[in-house]
């Protein structure tokens, strides 16, 4: 079937809408949720002698950016590695865009890298919260080491990736959501970030796989 810019799922009632900007909107409670920024990593990779542009970052912002400005949402929730090591450069660059939005609620469900930052996040009014945020009827956690039936969880952590292969042998990594009846698994919302397909496939999860600023369903 042809892509489209966003998908619609259900999950007990509730309606969340994936976009292919790697991001899921929950209307119901104004909220954007997305995981695996990865704030400062190209900054890291540069502070090793890595020339990686620091357009990367930028780029991933005015992206977030265009998505507050479609959904209009009171908050972000971001499940995971908002961070990716160290206050560098890069995270200033965040720090200057936060300025811009300075009414919207930033929530953090902390991640592994995360954990590792000695960040101010009152100076950058960013709300940390524990492992894992509950919200009716959902849980978020960065790694979802275990799902549970009372809740829906919504994770990133894996920065899950959809192979899709042709002929002549040649294939295609692609960044997807993975959504199954109990858990959806987010695409990493960073550009900068690689991609994972052994991850576990359990109850035939639907594979909405992103490319070219469209959505698939697999």
């Amino acid at each position: 079937m042809p892509g489209t810019n966003s998908v619609e799922i259900v999950y007990r009632d509730e309606l969340l809408i994936l976009s292919a900007a790697r991001a899921v909107y929950w209307p119901a409670q104004k909220m954007l949720v997305l995981a695996d920024l990865h704030l400062g990593k190209t900054g890291y990779f540069r502070s090793h002698g890595i020339p990686v542009s620091t357009g990367v970052t930028q780029d991933d912002l005015q992206r977030l950016a265009e998505l507050i400005e479609q959904f209009k949402p009171e908050q972000v929730l971001v499940a995971g590695d908002l961070f990716h090591h160290r206050f560098n450069k890069d995270i200033l660059f965040f720090k200057d865009w936060r300025q811009s939005y300075k009414a919207l609620q930033f929530v953090l469900v902390p991640g592994n890298h995360d954990r590792h930052m000695d960040m101010d996040y009152g100076a950058l009014a960013v709300q940390v919260t524990g492992p894992e945020y509950f919200q009716t009827p959902f849980r978020f956690i960065h790694a979802a080491e275990t799902v549970c039936k009372e809740w829906i969880t919504i994770s990133g952590h894996i920065h899950p990736g959809y192979t899709i292969s042709g002929k002549a042998r040649q294939s295609l990594c692609l960044p997807c959501f993975v959504h199954g009846p109990d858990h959806l698994l987010l695409p990493a919302f960073s550009a900068f970030t690689g991609l994972c397909t052994s991850f576990n496939k359990e109850n035939n999860p639907r594979f909405f796989v992103i490319s070219d600023e469209k959505i698939f369903r697999f």
